[in-house]
């Protein structure tokens, strides 16, 4: 199923050479005419989504889901009864809309936006691709190119793709095929009209691009890396959305408390998935700014998982801090068990026995079945046996 998504996301990104004929854009409703390229488009897509409902990333929790596509629908007006919505459990930030109306919204990238404006500035975006066609350009590219035969035939046969073999290889292989930085620029441009036009605020770009602007920079791998390579470099981006936003002088909605609620039951496990990405320059740089924005009843969470990606990281003085923001973890309302598990072994490190029971005790009466408990209740009896 992972393979099918694949497919589905080489396709979504499907894009090359702006054609030498623009496009009409799509009415609402519209269907390609039969025989047509476009024709041929939506049925590779319309095999994909036929597995793609099935896949275990898919996240199904109804809230969630009601959440998002009601953000979607103010945004996209009368073209909202065309368009699917799936919310894929991948911690990558990306987002997209096929040309048949899929659109995928990846948790990685919920997790690093702030307001239900940011939100809809996305999900503007790619409507504005959907909308203008922007994938039927590149399709027509594709078409003759090997990568594309591989591509589109199994697709249409549905025997899956051997085109990523776990996650990671997924949130990359959008890379095969890129919307021209041409069509980037008029889908920003386009997509912040869309939401401005829907009430939100008209700056929740420049704060999202700005942020992950700074997330680029924290990657010492890949310095000059664009969040999304085929687009235009961040700090072009960053200041054509400020150009852009300023035309819409004052404020509209942003809607924080609403997307928090929406998105709290997942973050222990969207914090979870961050970590696993072992992408640590970049995740302590989000997580950072995260536990900084974070409301008080995330607050002990995001610090908990800060602490663990220094922990994972431990260059410098990591191990330090990480030990202070597990101290800090717990003193926080409703802090998670493992911060106190973290917290004691962190003590017990340090020779502190009395405080490091204390601690131990709390987490096994908080995850008393845990997987790790039988071995914590081991380090317990040895702190309360010694002088």
């Amino acid at each position: 199923m992972k393979r099918l998504l694949a497919v589905l996301w080489i396709a979504l990104a499907s894009a090359g050479p702006v054609c030498a004929q623009a496009l009409e854009p799509l009415r609402p409703g519209e269907r390609p005419t039969p025989g047509s390229t476009e024709a041929e488009l939506w049925y590779g897509m319309d095999q994909a989504e036929k597995r793609i409902r099935q896949s275990p990333l898919i996240v199904r929790d109804p809230a969630l889901n009601a959440y998002v596509r009601t953000v979607l629908c103010r945004v996209t007006g009368e073209y909202c009864k065309d368009l699917r919505l799936y919310i894929v459990d991948i911690p990558v930030f990306n987002a997209s809309m096929a040309p048949n109306g899929v659109t995928l919204v990846f948790t990685g990238a919920l997790l690093r936006m702030r307001d239900e404006a940011e939100l809809a500035l996305v999900l503007g975006h790619e409507f504005a691709h959907y909308r203008a066609r922007h994938s039927l350009e590149g399709w027509n590219s594709a078409k003759r190119t090997s990568a594309f035969l591989a591509t589109f035939g199994l697709v249409t046969l549905g025997i899956g793709a051997p085109l990523a073999g776990d996650l990671a290889a997924l949130a990359g292989v959008g890379g095969l095929f890129k919307q021209s930085r041409d069509n980037e620029r008029e889908a920003d441009r386009l997509g912040l009209l869309a939401a401005v036009a829907a009430g939100y605020d008209p700056q929740a770009g420049v704060r999202l691009w700005e942020r992950l602007r700074r997330e680029e920079r924290a990657d010492r791998t890949h310095k000059d890396r664009a969040v999304f390579a085929s687009h235009p470099q961040t700090e072009e981006r960053v200041a054509d959305i400020r150009t852009a936003a300023a035309q819409h002088p004052g404020d509209g909605m942003r809607n924080i408390d609403a997307y928090r609620g929406a998105i709290r039951p997942f973050l222990p496990h969207w914090l979870q998935g961050e970590l696993s990405r072992r992408t640590y320059d970049t995740t302590v740089q989000a997580l950072t700014e995260l536990r900084q924005d974070a409301p008080p009843e995330s607050a002990a969470l995001c610090t908990f998982h800060l602490a663990e990606a220094l922990r994972r990281r431990n260059k410098g003085d990591d191990a330090q801090k990480a030990a202070a923001l597990y101290a800090e973890a717990v003193a926080l309302p409703g802090p998670p068990p493992e911060a106190w598990r973290e917290h004691g072994l962190q003590l017990r490190h340090h020779g502190r026995h009395a405080e490091a029971a204390r601690a131990l005790r709390r987490y096994l009466d908080a995850a008393p079945h845990a997987d790790d408990a039988a071995l914590m209740r081991h380090y317990l009896t040895q702190l309360e046996s010694a002088p």
